[in-house]
């Protein structure tokens, strides 16, 4: 969360990506606060208005 909102305050600020992101800028205050818990569609909204994406994959070595 502590990278999000330093992400969001470099991309222009929580005003502008809420706008970009087509999001409510009150919510997103709270969703980037330390105690935020982003809904995934959230997340995946405001990545998208950073022009970003998150990525999940196969590990290729075996965990124990």
């Amino acid at each position: 969360m502590l990278a999000l909102r330093r992400m969001a305050k470099a991309f222009g600020g929580v005003p502008k990506l809420a706008e970009e992101a087509e999001l409510n800028a009150n919510p997103l205050y709270r969703t980037l606060s330390p105690k935020g818990n982003p809904e995934l569609k959230s997340l995946r909204d405001l990545l998208r208005a950073m022009r970003m994406q998150l990525t999940v994959r196969r590990l290729r070595t075996r965990v124990a």
